[in-house]
């Protein structure tokens, strides 16, 4: 169907926008990636884990008390750079749109139970590491906003060595998460309150 002008300038106005905010978000990642003083977090991933934060087919069948996080929700454009980054398409993500505008719609990736983390290998290491998403990099901190619209901060209670969680690596990760706070839209903060009380997806079917 043919557009009015007024739809086409529209269009043509929040794609503008989408490119800039694109641009804009791709800078703080780099930012965020590029610090290399970060805290140790002292977890003990590597004696401990069971992936139970990553989602993974092996959940599926989990008491969601056992799971520690059963999604990844990532930031605005966060998918779009770990694709430019790691050359993954968009397809090995679970797509939810929020709605910045009226008019204007973005999409969010997650990984979840539906579709097991592309990116766990066999050894139950993450083979994005170096730029994987930030809600994976800060658990097993859990970020929120409450109704005054300050954040504040729940703990993966599931994660098998949260005892050995550095004060300094949760101070960093919340400084982090506050300079991208008046950045991040409230619809956002929506889905990821969602995602936080989510147990888990049917058996994905074979269009997923």
């Amino acid at each position: 169907m043919a557009l009015s002008f007024n739809q086409k300038g529209k269009l043509v106005k929040n794609e503008d926008l989408l490119i800039k905010l694109k641009a804009e978000w791709f800078e703080r990642f780099d930012d965020i990636l590029a610090n290399k003083t970060t805290a140790l977090s002292n977890l003990k991933c590597l004696e401990l884990c069971e992936a139970r934060c990553c989602p993974r087919v092996g959940m599926r069948p989990m008491a969601p008390e056992k799971i520690a996080s059963p999604v990844v929700v990532l930031l605005p454009f966060e998918m779009e750079y770990i694709m430019a980054k790691t050359g993954v398409g968009r397809e090995v993500f679970r797509l939810w749109p929020i709605d910045l505008t009226p008019s204007l719609r973005l999409e969010i990736g997650t990984l979840d139970l539906g579709k097991p983390c592309p990116f766990l290998q066999d050894d139950r290491l993450c083979g994005i590491h170096a730029h994987n998403p930030l809600d994976c990099r800060t658990f097993p901190m859990l970020p929120s906003l409450n109704p005054a619209g300050s954040m504040e901060w729940t703990l993966g209670e599931n994660c098998p060595s949260i005892a050995f969680l550095s004060p300094a690596f949760s101070d960093q990760m919340k400084h982090t998460w506050q300079g991208l706070e008046p950045h991040i839209p409230r619809a956002w903060w929506d889905l990821y309150a969602f995602a936080d009380h989510w147990t888990g997806y049917p058996e994905p079917s074979h269009a997923d």
